[in-house]
């Protein structure tokens, strides 16, 4: 069966050392880049532990729980190089977090998941908003992700992957809607599917991608993780937030980076239309 990491390992081994990633600040300066060498041993290390913790089996699926940043694309291809199901969840924050919290409860139980990885700073932020939130008069079902394993994908960064891995599953990821109208519902998506979209998508090789979408949203994971990189590209992102606070940074980013792709819904370009968002000078 083909698989994305066939590609992405063929492309680790002609170029090492070419930036994938890069991750940026609300100044534009990047605060964490992976080349494709580095990023390829991340996942491996991850899929590694993942494999000898012993507790899960083959096609397992494992919430994907991560604040902005690169940790839960290593997360991500560390499950699917593992033989595990990642789904990719929106982080409960301090705002709307009974809301958010209700809908990662729904997801996990609905596919059934097997564990939650996630990081540190977030693991620790989550525990004092259910601390302060009373969240468990609510009727959202706390104890079910509380007996669920949390795994702190940064604690083992630098192991070496020596355990044999499961068969790479056909269902490369689960892709959640945002359940903003009605219960969120799971779609799956098989290493096929990314294989024969993004060639379609990103008809050129070696893009350069600017984006600030949502790592867990299909336009923002599919369209500007995983295919650039599948083209040999490179990604360089930023969060949502830093975008809101300052748009002028996805223009800026774009001419720094000398990007050849970006994507946004229609909402993005109307709101950087909007009057004060943009000076004259910005765009010049």
């Amino acid at each position: 069966m083909a698989s994305i990491l066939d590609q992405l390992d063929r492309l680790g081994d002609e170029h090492p050392h070419k930036l994938l990633y890069s991750y940026l600040d609300l100044n534009g300066n990047p605060i964490e880049s992976y080349s494709y060498a580095r990023f390829l041993d991340l996942t491996k290390a991850i899929a590694g532990y993942l494999r000898k913790d012993g507790r899960f089996a083959a096609e397992d699926r494992l919430l994907l729980a991560y604040p902005p940043g690169l940790e839960m694309i290593c997360a991500f291809f560390g499950c699917v190089r593992a033989g595990l199901i990642p789904v990719p969840v929106y982080p409960p924050g301090s705002r709307g977090f009974q809301s958010a919290l209700y809908k990662m409860v729904h997801i996990a139980k609905d596919c059934q998941a097997a564990g939650i990885l996630t990081s540190k700073d977030y693991h620790a932020s989550l525990k004092t908003n259910l601390a302060r939130s009373g969240v468990s008069a609510s009727g959202v079902d706390v104890d079910y992700i509380s007996g669920l394993p949390w795994i702190v994908t940064e604690d083992f960064v630098d192991l070496i992957a020596d355990e044999p891995f499961f068969d790479i599953s056909k269902i490369l990821f689960l892709q959640y809607t945002s359940g903003s109208t009605m219960e969120p519902k799971g779609v799956m998506v098989t290493h096929e599917n990314i294989l024969h979209t993004c060639p379609l998508v990103i008809d050129h090789s070696d893009p350069v991608v600017v984006s600030w979408l949502p790592q867990y949203h299909d336009m923002g994971l599919i369209g500007c993780y995983l295919y650039p990189a599948l083209r040999g590209g490179t990604t360089y992102g930023f969060a949502p937030m830093d975008f809101i606070q300052r748009p002028v940074l996805w223009f800026e980013a774009i001419t720094t980076y000398r990007a050849t792709a970006t994507a946004a819904p229609n909402f993005a370009y109307d709101y950087c239309l909007r009057a004060r968002r943009l000076s004259k000078n910005s765009l010049e």
